[in-house]
């Protein structure tokens, strides 16, 4: 389950969890099902969309006067969290995948209502308390985010049938953009009245509430019992270690890292792109993102035929492909132009269109042709820890060049080059080296003997 149309995978009362191992449900019984998680997946995109993961929450933090490079480091707190996962992925499997999810799911959104005292803390205290104040919540809501994440995707290989497992990444990405699109048109409708804190305030609020129904609808999804003593002491540092030995999965990783590193920078520091370089206003800014979730809502079903019909593999080059051209497109909207919104919008629907691909195409190729169905657990860990480190230094090294390349000096260094422009080639260059590992990915033996 995604939270956005780049990634390749995503309170009310917590009831009704599995205590004891369910009997197995055959692949029909789990597609009757399925609506339930797409209730999910619909009501956490407007979830994200409001609060901290869409442009809103980008332009929220430029509110509030961070430089980019502290947006930089506070973003790098989502990915690198992730690090925890192999630590926590043995207690996961004895607690149970569905019920560690719905519990941190839920407790994230009483963490992002604490933003709503943002206003306060910075009038009362400060531009210095409120940067702290901001972490530890963001740092509080990542931890947990990344410990039910640990959660997810065993569970997700579960519930989902492989049958149709490209169908659902794309069902996944049409509801995501679907009523992201949405979340994103209201959110544009709000900045374009009230820009100050106030109406990002109200978007937060907005998103909480769709955040505790989409922790609702978790809880109806089938599966995610608690393994076997037994079976859960296998998920240890050693059967992780282990992972690491399978070539197939060792390359999967090296192409992931620099299609990470690549993508990540470009969709964090997009919007200030935007405002900074082609100078468009943040109610329009926000209106790219809908743009964005338009090509994704169009494409995504077809990148999900072509997956289940003619591979994953073709379809997820497709993406890195894409992802390397995209950067160059962004670079040739004019600046305070006539025609630059109308420019930026072609460019962020032919974003939304290409980069569904990415996803849909590495997550089935990861489940069906690298990841083992009996090591689910712990390759998923290691995973997860992989992007979460490769995320974080993202976000982390791009906040930083585009603070420090901002200057006058280094602006004679670098001859007149500016910081995204270098920003946004390391991106390509780096999409380019992903290719050339991901084109010689092969599945790993171990999932065509099963």
């Amino acid at each position: 389950m995604t939270t956005t149309t780049s990634q390749p995978v995503r309170a009310g009362a917590v009831v009704a969890l599995e205590q004891t191992a369910p009997a197995a449900l055959s692949d029909n019984d789990k597609i009757r099902r399925l609506p339930w998680a797409f209730g999910h997946i619909a009501t956490n995109s407007v979830f994200c969309q409001l609060t901290v993961f869409g442009p809103v929450f980008i332009l929220f933090l430029t509110q509030l006067g961070l430089d980019k490079a502290q947006i930089g480091l506070l973003l790098a707190l989502f990915p690198l969290a992730g690090i925890v996962a192999p630590l926590v992925a043995s207690p996961v499997a004895r607690i149970g995948y569905k019920r560690t999810f719905v519990v941190l799911w839920g407790a994230r959104k009483a963490i992002t209502a604490c933003l709503l005292f943002t206003p306060w803390i910075s009038s009362q205290y400060g531009p210095d308390a409120t940067l702290r104040f901001v972490a530890l919540v963001l740092a509080t809501f990542a931890l947990c985010r990344a410990i039910a994440e640990t959660g997810m995707y065993p569970w997700m290989r579960e519930f989902v049938p492989d049958s149709v497992r490209g169908r659902f990444a794309a069902a996944d990405n049409i509801l995501g953009t679907l009523f992201g699109f949405l979340a994103v048109t209201l959110a544009g409708y709000v900045i374009a009245r009230n820009s100050n804190l106030d109406g990002y305030m109200l978007l937060i609020a907005i998103g909480v509430i769709f955040g505790l129904i989409a922790v609702a609808a978790a809880t109806r999804i089938p599966g995610g019992a608690p393994l076997p003593p037994e079976a859960g002491r296998g998920v240890d540092r050693h059967a992780m270690a282990a992972t690491l030995t399978d070539p197939a999965f060792r390359r999967f990783l090296a192409g992931l890292g620099l299609m990470t590193l690549a993508v990540v920078p470009l969709n964090a520091f997009l919007p200030l792109f935007a405002i900074e370089r082609i100078g468009l206003p943040q109610a329009q800014v926000i209106f790219l993102q809908g743009a964005v979730l338009v090509g994704g809502l169009l494409s995504s079903y077809l990148w999900g035929w072509a997956a289940d019909h003619r591979g994953s593999r073709p379809v997820m080059l497709a993406g890195v492909i894409s992802a390397a051209t995209m950067p160059l497109i962004w670079l040739t909207v004019p600046e305070l132009g006539a025609a630059s919104f109308v420019l930026a919008l072609t460019a962020a629907f032919i974003t939304g269109a290409s980069l569904p691909a990415w996803a849909i195409g590495s997550s089935r190729f990861l489940f069906m042709d690298v990841v083992p169905s009996a090591s689910t657990p712990q390759y998923m860990a290691v995973f997860y820890a992989w992007i979460g480190i490769t995320g974080a230094t993202g976000a982390i090294l791009a906040g930083r060049i585009l603070e420090g390349v901002q200057g006058a000096s280094a602006q004679r260094v670098l001859g007149g080059v500016d910081a995204y422009t270098l920003l946004f080639a390391a991106s390509t260059i780096l999409a380019l080296g992903s290719f050339a590992v991901l084109r010689q990915a092969k599945g790993s033996p171990r999932c065509r003997t099963e």
